[in-house]
């Protein structure tokens, strides 16, 4: 089912897409138009659409990328990964982790990096663990002052 789809950068033609993407993660209000247009359009923010047949979009990814000083050089983030559920389990998610790593290895970045939650599917961690990320010692901390705003 995986030869179907394709991988390409998304573009604005997505947006509506990637809110109802976006839905399925549980995340209803986080892709208002405006953010999106700055996402796409941002120098440091890839964005990979994995579209079937009729170039719909049917899941994404997202990498962030910029240079840090501990690193001497650049880190990557996988900041979003969504597949709609129909597609699920037919190799998509692969492909997209797939994309992401061949640009971050592009940009010569020295780590890629993504957060997963505890109570998100075990089998998401498996999935992660399967592409390759290894759970490393660190814990999140966050000022949640501004997210009250």
């Amino acid at each position: 089912m995986s030869e179907l789809v394709k991988i390409r950068q998304a573009r604005r033609g997505d947006q509506q897409a990637l809110a109802v993407l976006l839905k399925e993660l549980g995340y209803d209000n986080a892709a208002d138009s405006n953010t999106q247009l700055w996402v796409l359009n941002h120098p440091e923010i890839d964005v990979f659409v994995a579209v079937d047949h009729l170039d719909r979009p049917i899941g994404f990814i997202s990498l962030s990328h910029r240079p840090q000083l501990r690193l001497r050089g650049r880190i990557a983030t996988i900041d979003e990964l969504v597949v709609a559920e129909a597609w699920r389990n037919k190799g998509v998610g692969t492909k997209l982790i797939g994309a992401a790593v061949d640009r971050a290895k592009a940009l010569s970045a020295k780590r890629v990096d993504l957060l997963t939650y505890p109570d998100r599917a075990s089998g998401q961690r498996s999935f992660f663990k399967r592409s390759g990320f290894e759970e490393v010692d660190s814990a999140l901390m966050r000022l949640v002052e501004l997210e009250k705003r």
